[in-house]
């Protein structure tokens, strides 16, 4: 029989060693949380990609098999319009994570953004049968089907969605674009007036009413709602602006709101051509002939070919009396447009 005491001596180091290695685990384990956690802080809140990503790839050093820290890649991924790299990290996640629902969703957006529409379509589909209750990849479905231009599959996908989420504004956006594909401006403005009750500060929405208003000819409905969508989409004011400036321009007497709007378009950015030239017919509407001049040649900086540019310069020059100056325009339209070069040479010397 062995001593009884060395027994007891040997069963306290068994359990030190158990302890130890369970102690020694546990720190690990805390320490991965702490990197995913300080990630998903990073990412979400904070808005450092690049950093954050630094976190997730360190547990996925430590933990290959963190399907959440994959998601997380994928995520940023997805927001820096690196989406093959997304795909990858979302198909490693569902690897890993089979029954993971939000990284499908994920996946499937991904591949509409790399117009893999039939590989999205069938990542959706996949979710559905195994989840029919989520509203998302219902959401998902109907947005591949509108690119595919399947529209009426479109929208029983998106209703569906909105019969499990009703009170989710993304789909009513979804129904918005799709009844303004298929010309019924109406339902569609119906469905995009929901989704902003539910987001007031949805900036796409309100361009997009503004849009179908626009097709209904309520041009101050359409106005409102995209000076709106300007101050949502500070990245699309030029062309929101200049969309503006192109309504008051069908609007009896608004002239001078037309140019606001034009300048606006231009201050927001300065290489805006198309902006340029309108605002100098507006201001060739107004008779304003010298600012309607140095608008055409602020068109003509950015692009010396612009046809029209000239043309419309040479009119001007020619309403001032200033003959040699339109003819200088002639010049240069011979090389560029022989027929609008004709109709300026007609004009001068009719």
């Amino acid at each position: 029989m062995k001593n009884p005491r060395m027994l007891i001596i040997s069963l306290a180091f068994i359990i030190i060693i158990i302890i130890s290695v369970n102690a020694t685990s546990f720190c690990q384990d805390e320490s991965i949380d702490k990197l995913y956690f300080r990630g998903v802080d990073l990412l979400e809140n904070e808005k450092q990609y690049e950093e954050a990503l630094t976190y997730f790839q360190q547990v996925i050093g430590l933990k290959p098999d963190y399907a959440e820290a994959y998601y997380h890649m994928g995520k940023i991924f997805r927001i820096t319009n690196q989406f093959e790299k997304a795909v990858t990290c979302y198909k490693n996640a569902i690897n890993l994570k089979p029954d993971y629902s939000t990284a499908h969703y994920e996946l499937g957006l991904s591949y509409l953004e790399l117009q893999k529409n039939n590989d999205a379509l069938e990542v959706f589909k996949q979710v559905i049968r195994s989840k029919p209750d989520l509203a998302s990849a219902h959401y998902g479905l109907g947005l591949v089907y509108h690119e595919l231009g399947r529209y009426s599959e479109s929208i029983a996908a998106f209703e569906q969605a909105l019969l499990l989420d009703p009170d989710d504004a993304q789909i009513y956006y979804g129904l918005g674009i799709t009844y303004e594909q298929i010309g019924e401006y109406q339902k569609s403005i119906d469905f995009f007036k929901k989704a902003v009750q539910l987001k007031p500060d949805y900036g796409k929405v309100f361009y997009h009413l503004g849009m179908n208003y626009e097709e209904i000819e309520k041009y101050p409905e359409a106005i409102e709602n995209l000076e709106k969508a300007a101050d949502f989409l500070p990245d699309s004011a030029d062309t929101i602006y200049f969309t503006i400036g192109m309504l008051y321009q069908k609007m009896e007497n608004r002239e001078d709101t037309a140019i606001e709007s034009f300048k606006k378009a231009t201050q927001n950015n300065p290489q805006h051509a198309d902006a340029f030239f309108y605002l100098g017919w507006a201001y060739t509407q107004s008779k304003d002939y010298e600012k309607a001049i140095e608008a055409f040649k602020q068109v003509i900086r950015i692009l010396p070919d612009y046809t029209y540019a000239h043309y419309s310069l040479g009119m001007v020059y020619l309403v001032q009396g200033d003959r040699n100056a339109a003819l200088d325009e002639y010049k240069i339209l011979k090389d560029l447009d022989q027929d609008t070069a004709d109709k300026l040479f007609d004009m001068i010397y009719k």
